[in-house]
This record gives structure tokens, C-alpha cells and sequence, in this order.
């Protein structure tokens, strides 16, 4: 008999993955939700899920073995309601995964402020270059995948770590739920302050997820992040510490070349060379802490260096859009400002001598507020011009709380920048329409939202050209 289950919120992220999940297993899939956006909408339809537009208790099918409730459902939601009141067996997205795909799997989690996507999907990658046949759960779309899940067929299971609140009915983070063995810590500092009001309940979060780690497992560490040592301060397991000089994981050498970086890793006492077609210098972090993970299990050097030479990273995290005229066009999935800040050196280093403009949404929870206001000028100023998009949904954000994009650019201006503010997509493209078509130039979209509309059009650019 097949088993069915419903998914209440099934097109963020991590429930479409959740859903994608089901059906490899054999599940009959329903789902629900207000709205769908790409790439999910096609994702889900290619799935052939049953799906339902709007919330409503009839949504939920007679006789459905599980619920799942996502995170962006409350009470008072039909569904969640009807749920409630039928006794419905019930869970979160990150108490389904792991019940029914991580169970019996070694764990790896990898979990931080900034490239914890990039580097889960590296690890998923190495591992199946090795031919570990890894299930994955990746909260973005890697390169070398098809999709940003998949059910194990072998011992291991890759999951984004996500320090977001769970549910409704449980506001601890994600993260907990999966039960790490090996525990791979990115660049840590303060975000998600919606849900984190201070630094230092931010903290005690990831404590408590290296709490979970057993002592005969391993911890690989970032450590040039102040939060990311004092996390691993009291750590009963293994640790192991990657970045700058004097660590056990020490990067040196980083150079720019062919469009990636060439970057040397110490691994187990030797130094060894590699070379990355990823835009980015921070990439080789990201890298760095999948490399050091594969020679704790033991996995051969050739198998590493082909998955490093082999990564094709994870849309809209510096994608290359294309080039039309002198112009290249780039997307970043932007939300807090030392990403905008390492974006922006990545593709100086990499086309130097070009204008380097930046196209800035504020989009975020925390980037539409005004506590990075300080900050984003001097990460911003790295481009030679900003050109500002108004507040996502700026009439939601009280005026005393809301990010000041005229303020943000006469900061710039003050740094010597040219930067400009603009209400919409629409005028920016204007505006970039208008550069002489032979100036050599760099133009970065930086947001984590939907921009589509700015992608589509930036390629058409880059095919009129071409043709």
C-alpha cells in the first residue's frame, strides 16, 4: 500500500526538496500554498505533485498517512487548524527529514552565516565523485545535481543547516533535528535578528548544535571567525580549524586565474595545490572545509581533486549571466554585507581595469531594516557604482526600523562612490541600457529575492549581442 502525505507550505526551498524527497521513496505527494515562484513551480510539476492553490481544509486527502507543516504556516491557517483538530499525525520539514531520510545515515551537517549552501553542495559533490552515492538536502540548486535533494542509496546524508526556527509548534532551530557526526562550521557572525535578537542568543545556538556532535566525530571549523572559535570552545569532540595562517587547514597562495582561484590547503601536514573554476575568493574556504572533511574519511586525494576542479558551485551564487558588449552581467543570492563585500573583491580580482557596478536590492529581513545601515557603505564601496533599488515592501517596515537607501547612498557618495536610487527593476535596466555598449564593465545583481524579471533581461541583452 503506498503511503501519502501532505506538505502544508510545500513551495519554499526546503519543502519542495522535502516533497522531492517523498515521491523518490515512493510517497504519494500533496501539497499546498499560497503562491508558486520558479524554479519551484517547474520543480514541483516536473515531480507530478498533486498541488492546491490557497490554503483549505479540503486540500488535506482522506486518509493521509503524515502532515507536514512548514515553517511559513501558522495558526489560524485553515490547514494547520484542520490538522490540529482532526489529530492528524503531524511534523515539522526538518523533523520529517529526519525521521524518514536521515534515520540510520551518518549525518554531516554543514551550518553558518555565509557559504553554508556552497559548501554542503561541495560535499555532496565530493562524496559522489567518490562514489559514496551521498543523499543530500541543500537549501539551493548546486551546479553539478539535478535537483537539491536526494535520497541515499549509500551510509551518508548531506544537509544545509539551517538555524531558522522550525515550526509553529517548535521555535528551536532547524539545525537540531539533524543529528550531525561530522559537524562543518562556515563564517559565523549575527544574522536572522528577527529570530535572534542578540549576538549572543545567535551563539548559543550553534553551541548547542556542537553539544549534539558525538565525541568519536569530527568538527571542521572556520577560524577566522571570532563566533565560530568561541562555538567550539567547550567542544567534547574533535576540532578541526581552517583559514588563515597558523591553522591546522591553513589557505595560502590564493591567485586569480582562468575565470576561478588557484589556492594552496595544508591537509594533514602538507600543503597542497588547487585550482577552482569558482568566481570568488571566498570559495576557497567554502572549498577548503569539504577537502578537509574528505581526508578525515579517508577519501583519495585523486577523488578530491577532480570533485575541486569539477564543482560547478550553486545557482545564483555568482552566476554569470553573460556578456553583451563590454558589459559582463553577474546574479548573487546578496543578504548580508561582508557576502556583498567578498562578492565584489571575487569580481574585481577577476576583471581588473573594468568598472565594477553593483545593483543592490535590499531584500532580506535584516538587509530591509536598519541594523547593517553602518555597515553596508564601506562592503557596498567596493564597487565603483551602486545602483540602489528602493526597500523590498518598504510600506511593511516601520520608518524608524527601515533600512534609509537615500542614506545609504550619500555614505557612498562620502566614500568617493557614484551611487544613484532607483523605485524599481525597471528603471535600473533603463539606466544600464543607456551605458556606451564597448566600455569594459562588470554589473552584479546583488539579492536574495526573486529576479527573475532582471535575469531575463540581462541575458536577452547578452543573445542580442551575440547574435
Amino acid at each position: 500500500m503506498v503511503n501519502t502525505v501532505f506538505l502544508s507550505g510545500i513551495a519554499g526551498t526546503g519543502m519542495s526538496a522535502l516533497a522531492g524527497l517523498f515521491q523518490e521513496a515512493g510517497w504519494r505527494v500533496y501539497g499546498s500554498d499560497s503562491r508558486f515562484y520558479p524554479p519551484v513551480d517547474r520543480l514541483l510539476a516536473d515531480l507530478g505533485v498533486t498541488l492546491f492553490q490557497g490554503y483549505d481544509a479540503k486540500n488535506i486527502p482522506a486518509g493521509v498517512d503524515l502532515c507536514v507543516i512548514g515553517n511559513a504556516i501558522g495558526r489560524g491557517n485553515p490547514e494547520a487548524e484542520a490538522i490540529l483538530d482532526r489529530r492528524l499525525e503531524y511534523l515539522s520539514m526538518a523533523e520529517a527529514l529526519q525521521r524518514h531520510f536521515l534515520r540510520g545515515k551518518r549525518s554531516i551537517v554543514v551550518a553558518g552565516s555565509h557559504g553554508k549552501t556552497t559548501t554542503a553542495s561541495f560535499v555532496a559533490h565530493l562524496l559522489d565523485v567518490a562514489g559514496l552515492q551521498p543523499g543530500f538536502f541543500i537549501g539551493g540548486k548546486p551546479g553539478n545535481f539535478a535537483a537539491n535533494y536526494r535520497t541515499a542509496r549509500g551510509e551518508f546524508f548531506v544537509s544545509e543547516g539551517d538555524e531558522y526556527e522550525t515550526a509553529f509548534f517548535d521555535r528551536s532551530a532547524k539545525f537540531f533535528k539533524y543529528r550531525p557526526e561530522l559537524l562543518l562550521l562556515t563564517a559565523l557572525e549575527h544574522d536572522h535578528l528577527d529570530f535572534y535578537a542578540t549576538p549572543e542568543s545567535y551563539l548559543q545556538s550553534f553551541r548547542n548544535l556542537v553539544n549534539q556532535v558525538p565525541g568519536n566525530g569530527r568538527i571542521i571549523v572556520n577560524h577566522d571567525y571570532g563566533m565560530a572559535r568561541q562555538a567550539v570552545e567547550r567542544a567534547f569532540t574533535p576540532v578541526i580549524f581552517y583559514g588563515g595562517a597558523g591553522c591546522a587547514g591553513e589557505i595560502s597562495g590564493l591567485a586569480a586565474r582562468d575565470g576561478g582561484y588557484d589556492f594552496r590547503l595544508r591537509v594533514g601536514g602538507e600543503a597542497r595545490g588547487f585550482h577552482s573554476p569558482l568566481p570568488g575568493a571566498y570559495n576557497a574556504w567554502n572549498l577548503a572545509a569539504g577537502i578537509l572533511l574528505a581526508h578525515e574519511l579517508g577519501l583519495p586525494p585523486g577523488a578530491v581533486e577532480k570533485a575541486v576542479a569539477g564543482f560547478r558551485g550553486v545557482e545564483r551564487r555568482l552566476t554569470r549571466l553573460g556578456e553583451a558588449g563590454g558589459t559582463v552581467y553577474f546574479s548573487d543570492f546578496a543578504h548580508h554585507p561582508t557576502a556583498i563585500a567578498g562578492v565584489l573583491a571575487g569580481l574585481a580580482d577577476l576583471y581588473p581595469g573594468r568598472r565594477l557596478v553593483a545593483v543592490f536590492e535590499p531584500r532580506s529581513w535584516s538587509l530591509r531594516r536598519n541594523f547593517f545601515q553602518e555597515r553596508l557603505a564601506p562592503a557596498l564601496a567596493r564597487a565603483d557604482e551602486v545602483l540602489i533599488k528602493d526597500v523590498f515592501e518598504k510600506e511593511r517596515i516601520p520608518e524608524g526600523e527601515r533600512l534609509s537607501v537615500e542614506r545609504l547612498a550619500a555614505d557612498l557618495r562620502r566614500l568617493g562612490r557614484s551611487a544613484l536610487v532607483f523605485p524599481g527593476f525597471t528603471e535600473i535596466q533603463d539606466h544600464l541600457a543607456a551605458f556606451p555598449p564597448s566600455e569594459p564593465r562588470v554589473v552584479v545583481l546583488l539579492s536574495n529575492g526573486d529576479v527573475r524579471g532582471f535575469s531575463e533581461w540581462a541575458r536577452s541583452r547578452c543573445a542580442s549581442s551575440d547574435a
